[in-house]
């Protein structure tokens, strides 16, 4: 499309094969055939039914599978009727974790508008906007939507919002004049419109170049349909938990079948029934439940710290971020400009507050304003406030900030004035404007016209250099003076030194004339009166410098990717410490694309580098380069053209106030604050859930170590079968599902955010998991089956005996198996759940959770040993009360003998640094 804003209007109509009054009625026809509807297109994504029977091919629902027709065939219907049930139940919730909203492509749909004007055989049309076609002429109004990529050739006082496409909200002034200088995308030429931006004021006619999917929108769109949602760390490694699992489980369910049948001499129904209690004590059937439901809580709480998320599994993944990819405008700041400085001739004034509540002071190096600086600021002041069209809106609610309507640096000049404590209405009244001369893209000037008294003034406003150009005199302490070269040089020093801190600059002027019916800039905007410039910038969030320096600890690497210019990006990077002030360099998208993969990548891992005016293909080579080398990236965006960055990281982040619907989206969270600390915090909580789904990981584990233990037993020694098949389903998907929750709810620990990102070889089911699990699944099988055979050998079972399955000693035992798992397991998820600290300094209210799931897990134990319905179902029978106190002393001592070591370790510590 670049060629046509190098070209000269003549040569686009004639390469259009196109003219003013537009295509006839038969051309458009055929054009319509050629290049196709004017739509963007969308793919098919797999059905709902598709994506829930996906479910049922993983490998723990595999392995229960084969579990359940090995029931079914040795004529055992309840438990596999059961073990069906538990398939059909973590399928659903699989379901409804992975579900996600696939409205990216619709929400685009809503950027582009339903009609759109035309001119065809020279009269004006209004048609459907899928009807357009090349070489249409469109006709575009303020409020407009611009249905497709367009060359102007009539504009005036045009400017276009390009956020849709650039996440930038300012708008841009259009013109008609061919480009002849080099520039660095489509985007910088001011004779080109593009589909899904729209007219902020003016009108204008243009030529379509460019329809649908070509467009730069449905490049857009279609770089967002071909990138699929990535698989999460935490996916991942459920997946490598269930392979692991589902192998181990094979291996050890034939391996014993096999033992049992050929050395053991079992009948076919005891070598099943081994078998399948094997596999179903070794598969954690809880864990995608405990897992799923764990992340859905944490959601819920991450809700309330203005973090909305929108994919469970996300969650986790940015607990294992290593690089933010952040945008600036909205999120590293407010989205709201505002004056810090303004000069005047003599003394330089800096002005506090942030965004546009009107909350600030003046001060000149620290100092309060003379009464003469005053009257001098106060007519500069007053000048911005009347060359204005915008609006402030004061909040309805006290959490609400106020807000602006119209253009933003027309907004930072109106709450500047309330800063001064100006009524605005009221000098309007006694000024009443006259006429307005709009701002233009050649003049670079805006002029408003009020009367005072016997006469008019023009107050002006505009860029630095031209209106510098336009005057003739000075305001200074003694008056208007001469603009000498002095003067001169003076001021384009300051306009240096200013844009230099990344500051956008407006001059302010006036001028005093004659009242008259016509006012013509020629004549108006000439030996005007200088009066100073006004400094501002969009300010960043107070708490972004300490979620900087926050994330920096956490050996998070932070990249400004940005479609602002260097100078103000790089001000706003030093300000929130993202960079070094002595090593800082600023890298331009037009110089990416000059870069080779490996050359970008390299830079993309150094330090202090700000990239700015991207486009949304560089932003989104740049997330997959850094994909690439291994890093767990997170995006942030708020406008369509961050829809494909969002998509192709790790974890997108969206701006909750600020964002289009686009970016929401195609997210996979959405900061309802738009700051991004709330990423940082988000950050946080993702590394406490993956250490919290670490320590239920190795509780649910030890439980299944003590269950496999009863049935090894059985086989090795040919005692009776300790555990019952159900019973271990009680255990694995209601006992043990509680205090797993509290596990999972558990708060940051102190000092989380000050050790670096978990590598991604680092598994879940680590090392040190394993070999916890492994502890407490020995302490765990103790408990259980020394209260099982000491309740069978007290009841008369001699050693090597057979007990029926009806007889009531036998049923006893297995209960005593069972109950002594869950009461165990208390000690378990207490002691879990202390980590390196110590239990006696942990007060109740921290551990309120932890509470209510061992109330919880205890109840449902005491349910199925005594409501009569379940003893019938797991095969339980009534427990004394000596029992239960014979169970509860084992976890009593294990959590002395765990905080003992504790305190002898740290005693030893203690004496070995005084020693040092």
């Amino acid at each position: 499309m670049s060629s046509y804003a190098n070209c000269p209007i003549d040569e686009v109509f004639h390469g259009l094969q196109t003219s003013p009054e537009g295509l006839t009625e038969d051309d458009a026809k055929k054009r319509l055939d050629k290049y196709g509807k004017n739509v963007i297109a969308q793919t098919k994504g797999k059905r709902a039914i598709w994506r829930f029977l996906r479910h049922f091919t993983d490998l723990f629902a595999i392995l229960l599978f084969f579990a359940s027709i090995l029931s079914f065939i040795a004529d055992m219907p309840s438990l596999s009727l059961t073990i069906l049930l538990v398939i059909v139940v973590n399928a659903a919730l699989g379901f409804v974790q992975e579900w996600r909203a696939e409205k990216a492509m619709e929400a685009l749909r809503r950027w582009i508008p339903q009609y759109a004007k035309i001119v065809r055989g020279g009269e004006l049309q209004m048609i459907p906007v899928e009807e357009i076609v090349p070489g249409d002429i469109v006709v575009l109004e303020e409020g407009d939507r611009v249905p497709a990529d367009a060359r102007l050739f009539e504009a005036f006082e045009l400017w276009t919002n390009n956020v849709p496409l650039t996440g930038e909200s300012a708008p841009q002034p259009r013109s008609i004049e061919s480009i002849t200088d080099p520039i660095q995308s489509d985007f910088d030429s001011p004779n080109l419109v593009f589909m899904s931006t729209s007219v902020a004021r003016g009108l204008g006619r243009a030529i379509v170049t460019t329809t649908g999917m070509n467009t730069r929108f449905g490049m857009i769109a279609s770089l967002t349909q071909e990138i699929q949602d990535p698989v999460s760390p935490l996916t991942k490694e459920i997946a490598y938990v269930a392979r692991v699992d589902f192998i181990a489980a094979l291996g050890v369910g034939f391996l014993f079948f096999a033992i049992t049948s050929t050395f053991l001499h079992l009948a076919p129904y005891e070598a099943v029934l081994f078998m399948i209690g094997v596999m179903v004590s070794c598969v954690p059937e809880g864990l995608q439940v405990t897992v799923s439901t764990s992340l859905a809580l944490s959601v819920l709480k991450m809700a309330k710290q203005n973090v909305l998320v929108k994919r469970l599994s996300s969650v986790q993944t940015l607990g294992s971020t290593t690089v933010i990819c952040t945008d600036k405008t909205g999120t590293i700041t407010k989205g709201e400009m505002t004056v810090n400085k303004i000069w005047m001739a003599d003394f330089m004034v800096e002005v506090s507050g942030a965004g546009y509540e009107p909350v600030g002071k003046f001060t000149v190096g620290g100092e309060l304003l003379s009464r003469e600086k005053d009257v001098r600021l106060e007519r500069l002041v007053e000048a911005g406030a009347l060359c204005n069209n915008s609006k402030l809106t004061p909040p309805s609610d006290e959490r609400e900030p106020w807000k602006a309507i119209g253009d933003p640096i027309d907004a930072a000049l109106l709450a500047l004035a309330l800063k001064k404590d100006m009524n605005i209405e009221e000098i309007l009244s006694r000024k009443r404007r006259l006429s307005l001369l709009p701002f233009d893209s050649g003049r670079k000037r805006m002029t408003s016209i009020h009367v005072s008294n016997d006469y008019a003034v023009a107050y002006v406003k505009g860029a630095p250099r031209s209106v510098v150009s336009a005057s003739t005199r000075i305001d200074t302490p003694d008056g208007e003076a001469v603009l000498s070269s002095d003067r001169l040089a003076m001021i384009n020093d300051r306009i240096r030194e200013l844009g230099d801190e990344g500051l956008r600059l407006i001059a302010m002027a006036y001028r005093k004339i004659e009242k008259t019916s016509q006012f013509r800039s020629a004549e108006v905007e000439r030996d005007l009166v200088f009066l100073g410039l006004v400094a501002m910038q969009d300010p960043p969030r107070l708490e972004v410098r300490e979620a900087v320096q926050k994330a920096k600890n956490a050996g998070i690497k932070i990249k400004m990717l940005t479609g602002d210019y260097g100078p103000t990006a790089k001000s706003i990077a030093l300000q929130v410490g993202m960079v070094e002030p002595e090593h800082c360099s600023v890298v331009r998208g037009v110089d990416v694309d000059k870069m080779g993969d490996s050359q970008l990548q390299d830079l993309l891992k150094r330090e202090n580098v700000i990239f700015t005016r991207f486009a949304p293909e560089q932003k989104l080579r740049s997330v997959r380069l850094l994909m690439n080398s291994g890093e767990v990236v997170a995006v942030t965006g708020d406008g369509a053209n961050d829809a494909p960055s969002l998509r192709e990281a790790d974890i997108g982040v969206a701006m909750g106030v600020s964002g289009t619907d686009v970016a929401k989206e195609s997210s996979d969270m959405v900061l309802l604050d738009d700051s991004f600390a709330s990423i940082v915090t988000a950050v946080e909580s993702g590394r406490a859930i993956f250490d919290n789904i670490r320590r239920f990981v190795a509780y649910v584990f030890a439980h299944n170590w003590a269950e496999l233990s009863a049935y090894v037993l059985f086989v090795l020694f040919s005692v009776p079968l300790p555990l019952l098949p159900l019973q271990v389903l009680a255990i694995d998907l209601g006992i043990d599902v509680l205090p797993s929750l509290a596990l999972g709810l558990e708060p940051v620990e102190p000092g989380t955010m000050m050790r670096p990102p978990r590598r991604r070889s680092e598994h879940l089911f680590s090392r040190s998991t394993l070999l916890k699990s492994l502890y407490l699944g020995g302490f765990v099988s103790l408990v259980a089956l020394v209260a099982c055979f000491r309740t069978w050998l007290v009841g008369g079972w001699v050693w090597g005996a057979q007990l029926a399955a009806s007889d009531p000693l036998y049923i006893k035992g297995t209960t005593m198996t069972f109950a002594g798992i869950a009461v165990a397991q208390v000690g378990s998820v207490l002691v879990l759940r202390a980590g390196r600290s110590h239990i006696s300094r942990t007060s109740l209210s921290d551990m309120r959770w932890i509470l209510l799931g061992i109330a919880g897990q205890l109840s449902a134990t005491i349910a199925i040993v005594y409501v009569p319905f379940l003893q019938t179902i797991f095969g339980t029978t009534s427990l004394s009360l000596e029992d239960w106190a014979f169970l509860f002393m084992f976890p009593i001592l294990l959590v002395l003998a765990i905080e003992g070591r504790k305190r002898y370790l740290s005693t030893r510590q203690a004496i070995s640094s005084q020693r040092v």
